[in-house]
């Protein structure tokens, strides 16, 4: 429940976003053409509404899962050019209703009319923005790719309070220009030359729409820097997951500092609660089955965990450690590989991932979240530290402050129990920090795909050939040759097919898959000149080739150097399917 308040506020900055200011001109000259005063809020209810039907739909659902994304932006830029021809030629409205009217009505019956045509109209007007705006936030892409998954019913709310707050702050734009145009009796002549204005504008506006135009606009002013709202609400984000780093399951101000040998260590949680049971467990691995009430008596920690993510894996040395170094003393780790794929729902998949990272403490397979959304939490990594009494003492989310956590965990152990044996020894909190510059983590399947050049082409679930695009900005991607993309990742239906990715960063991960053994050739460019060095540990720097032989994470970028704006790209076999790429700095 914790991202509610930042979904309102979302909202409203998405009206200060790049994706916004394109289409304002709909929302504020919709808003003035006509008499009516209830017109702006009739195209703002039909917004809110849209926004959150067509992401339900869309998303939520597999209704519309077979229609090309193209439709919905085709309609929508449909819409606001008929909307926009009426404004330019008003004459043509009248005459329409004429015609509807051949019999003769009264005056009273066409006043009627018109009056229930321009609610029409304007409920159009609302409901066709909908989907331009369902993807213009990050909090949002949050909402639908992480909380309405786990909880239907807590994203409905925060998409609701979304919809809300980007509805409010439209309306008052909206009421605003309304008033500001009565007092200019100019702009009021329904022949005049400032609605004609506005006729040409919602013309180029929905040709913009169609045609993609408005989506270059809007990396155009992000390029620029011009737009800041995006930035901003990307450090609200940051600073809701350093709260909750510093407090859990309600808890709010940090006021426990225990004394430790690594120093005074504040905890994360102020009022320890009962640690939530673990349940609804597909399988386990290493165990035949534990529980929290078992386990009191014990030093619990609980490890949010999949094994495609790579903040996961670069934790689980450290973790392997303390097992080895704890487990005499009283302390359990307990994996809770929650799925973020659904081949990583798979016991065998994960066994293998078990045994290559030698993962020796018991792992639970938590494919339903049950056990996730037991805990409330909210990302990969996470770790629950409980005491012997079974209740949660300490939180920490991601990656970094091993050192902390060790220290945390022999407090604990020595609480009421007997202090370890070993010596802390020393750990290093050497974790790479996220550059700015840093692509971000990259989905190639359409449930959560965002910057493939290739949308003009793409049909969900169907193969297409793809043309291989020769110009890409950074942190867009193409494909070139047979491809099939679902829900979840794009599958290669013939050889040779080709992926191509814009990135800035020093370490490229693609988690990949494949029904069977097969190959894909690695090529790194810096412009137009092929670098053949800075390969990772699974490609044969050789022959720049990678064997794909179990669905996994594979490392296929190692460089010292940042590489700022480099292309990597991918020839692979048929069968190969290709799910998400991360990066390291």
């Amino acid at each position: 429940m914790e991202y509610l308040w930042l979904s309102f506020i979302a909202g409203i900055l998405t009206l200060l976003s790049p994706c916004v200011l394109p289409v304002l001109p709909v929302i504020i000259g919709g808003s003035v053409t006509g008499k009516h005063k209830s017109r702006p809020y009739i195209i703002i209810g039909a917004l809110v509404v849209s926004i959150i039907v067509f992401t339900l739909l869309l998303k939520a659902s597999t209704v519309l899962i077979d229609v090309d994304p193209a439709v919905w932006t085709t309609i929508s830029g449909g819409i606001i050019i008929i909307f926009g021809i009426v404004t330019l030629f008003p004459g043509l409205w009248e005459w329409a209703t004429t015609k509807v009217n051949l019999t003769g009505k009264t005056d009273s019956l066409l006043h009627k009319s018109a009056k229930k045509q321009n609610r029409i109209g304007s409920v159009l007007v609302g409901l066709s923005l909908g989907p331009v705006f369902s993807s213009c936030s990050p909090t949002y892409a949050i909402i639908i790719a992480t909380v309405l998954p786990q909880n239907y019913y807590v994203g409905l709310l925060n998409l609701s309070l979304y919809a809300l707050g980007l509805g409010g702050g439209l309306l008052l734009v909206s009421v605003f220009g309304q008033r500001l145009i009565k007092k200019l009796r100019w702009a009021a002549d329904p022949r005049g030359w400032f609605k004609k204005v506005l006729g040409v504008l919602f013309i180029i506006v929905g040709l913009a729409i169609i045609t993609g135009l408005e989506k270059d606009a809007e990396a155009w002013l992000l390029e620029k820097g011009y737009i800041n709202a995006t930035n901003l609400e990307v450090d609200l984000l940051d600073n809701s997951k350093s709260n909750n780093s510093s407090s859990s399951n309600g808890t709010s101000d940090a006021v426990e500092i225990i004394d430790t040998e690594y120093g005074k260590i504040q905890l994360a949680v102020d009022e320890p609660y009962p640690a939530p049971e673990i349940s609804d467990i597909e399988a386990w691995i290493n165990s035949d089955g534990e529980t929290i009430e078992d386990l009191e008596g014990k030093v619990v920690v609980i490890d949010f965990w999949t094994y495609s993510c790579i903040n996961c894996i670069r934790t689980l040395p450290f973790l392997r450690d303390w097992y080895e170094k704890y487990e005499d003393d009283g302390l359990v780790i307990l994996g809770i590989h929650a799925p973020e794929f659904q081949f990583e729902q798979v016991p065998a998949n994960v066994q293998k991932a078990v045994d290559k990272y030698e993962i020796k403490y018991p792992v639970a397979l938590d494919n339903n979240f049950t056990t996730w959304r037991a805990y409330q939490n909210r990302f990969w990594p996470a770790k629950y530290f409980i005491d012997r009494q079974g209740n949660v003492r300490h939180t920490h989310f991601g990656e970094g402050e091993y050192a902390e956590s060790e220290a945390i965990i022999r407090y604990l152990l020595a609480e009421d129990g007997v202090a370890p044996s070993d010596d802390m020894g020393d750990v290093s909190d050497d974790v790479s920090q996220v550059s700015r510059a840093q692509s971000p983590e990259t989905y190639l399947g359409y449930s959560r795909a965002d910057s493939f050049i290739n949308i003009e082409e793409f049909i969900p679930d169907e193969e297409v050939t793809y043309t291989l695009s020769e110009e890409l900005s950074l942190n867009q991607w193409s494909l070139g040759g047979d491809w099939i993309i679902n829900e979840e990742g794009s599958v290669a239906v013939a050889d040779g097919a080709q992926l191509a990715m814009q990135f800035s960063a020093r370490d490229v991960y693609l988690v990949i898959t494949a029904d069977e053994p097969s190959t894909a050739k690695i090529e790194l460019f810096d412009g137009e000149e092929l670098v053949t060095r800075e390969f990772g540990v699974d490609v044969t720097n050789e022959t720049g080739e990678i064997v794909v032989d179990q669905a996994d994470l594979y490392h296929l970028v190692d460089s010292e150097a940042f590489l700022d704006d480099y292309q990597l790209r991918i020839t692979a076999d048929a069968g190969v399917q290709v799910h998400a790429f991360t990066f390291g700095s």
